[in-house]
């Protein structure tokens, strides 16, 4: 068991490597006069043809475990399904929400959604020690939750980000609010009730595309900036 689990941290690792190579190979691709807009069309279409069955498949894996309808859709997914009617082609993560006590279920879950291909590569703790987001990857897409606790009428959560020079813990708040079921990618999911609200919370004018939108500096919900001093997120069994 130990043999198999360290070839897998290790096959993970290399896809990781191999994921941020290709993605920056693209980066660059992308802004190349009469070249990029043809490659990001072609580019975003292949994605997608693998992202939405890859949901469809997280989602009836998750359907199995106690974690199932404990989790709900939220930034870029749910905003590409009220303003597009459906996955933004850009986009190369999925955005989901737990609350804090759920977070036992989820890392329940994490054996079957390694069977089923997505394999978890990093946790995120904030400056207190609280584990914040967990991430998972399968194929060239991050599958990412977020814990989001009570605060007062809001829900607080955290974002962080990168080294060397963007190495700040982020603190964002969303409205707190019920949940409701909705239909998309021919599955039924959870998202917050009123979505108008949450998502001009989140962007401000979020029915105007803006593909170069950056959540460290674009927010409109950020509470709090300050350095992040917990900034390990290797992952731990």
């Amino acid at each position: 068991m130990f043999k198999r689990r360290s070839d897998e941290t290790v096959g993970v690792r290399l896809q990781s490597l191999f994921w941020e190579a290709r993605w920056g190979v693209a980066r660059r691709i992308v802004k190349i006069p009469g070249v990029g807009r043809a490659f990001s069309f072609c580019s975003d279409r292949l994605f997608l043809r693998q992202f939405a069955p890859d949901l469809r498949r997280l989602h009836d894996t998750l359907s199995s475990t106690e974690f199932a309808d404990r989790y709900w859709v939220r930034a870029g997914m749910l905003l590409g399904w009220a303003r597009e009617g459906g996955l933004i082609a850009h986009d190369r993560d999925a955005d989901f929400a737990l609350l804090a006590q759920d977070v036992p279920r989820l890392l329940a879950a994490v054996p079957a959604l390694r069977m089923a291909g997505f394999h978890p590569i990093q946790q995120f703790h904030n400056n207190q020690g609280q584990l914040t987001e967990v991430t998972f990857r399968r194929g060239f897409a991050k599958y990412e939750f977020f814990v989001l606790e009570p605060h007062g009428d809001m829900f607080r959560y955290f974002v962080y980000g990168w080294p060397p020079d963007n190495l700040f813990e982020i603190e964002k708040q969303v409205p707190r609010q019920r949940f409701v079921t909705f239909e998309f990618l021919g599955r039924t999911w959870l998202r917050p009730e009123d979505t108008e609200r949450e998502l001009e919370f989140m962007y401000g004018d979020w029915r105007t595309p803006k593909r170069q939108w950056n959540y460290l500096h674009d927010g409109h919900n950020v509470v709090d900036r300050r350095p992040w001093t917990n900034p390990g997120t290797a992952w731990t069994d």
